[in-house]
């Protein structure tokens, strides 16, 4: 918080499942298999929030465990974020549940179930030197509408301050 009134040099911009039609349906389906890009950034920035829920075609099915984010930093033959959503948000094995931390926050009126809505956020800070590449991957066999959105600043140039944000999961 020291730099907070900080001026800094940066654009402010936003990556969302909105509807492109004009319509009310803000989500992408994300089907059992499927790979769908949630965005891709290009030039020096940093991804500040991440804000996601997601809404299985039949309610039955919510699987948080079965989608899978992923994040490549800088063209990156490998993704330096590979985890499973809820895990990521602190959700271990789909039990949803509200709370608020520092980088993390869930909330759900269904406290202490498994495979429930949840708006998840993330509030890390993942800088990128050149591009930034984000998706979900679904390996469950429902189909999922995601609702997303990403806040990120594009910078001007690179600071040689910044590190890489990483997150993997092993099963």
């Amino acid at each position: 918080l020291a730099d907070l009134a900080r001026l800094r040099p940066f654009r402010r911009e936003r990556l969302s499942s909105w509807d492109r039609t004009g319509a009310n349906r803000d989500f992408v389906l994300v089907a059992p298999g499927a790979r769908v890009s949630l965005g891709a950034i290009e030039g020096a920035g940093c991804v500040k929030h991440i804000w996601v829920t997601t809404m299985p075609i039949r309610p039955e099915e919510h699987d948080l465990c079965g989608l899978v984010l992923r994040m490549w930093w800088d063209g990156e033959a490998s993704p330096s974020v590979e985890v499973p959503l809820g895990d990521f948000f602190c959700l271990g094995n789909s039990l949803v549940n509200s709370f608020q931390s520092a980088l993390f926050t869930a909330s759900t009126p269904r406290n202490h179930q498994f495979d429930q809505g949840c708006a998840l956020n993330c509030y890390a800070a993942m800088p990128f030197k050149r591009r930034a590449k984000i998706e979900i991957v679904n390996e469950s066999a429902a189909t999922h509408m995601q609702y997303f959105y990403i806040d990120y600043e594009r910078y001007p140039a690179w600071s040689e301050e910044l590190g890489y944000f990483h997150a993997e999961f092993r099963r």
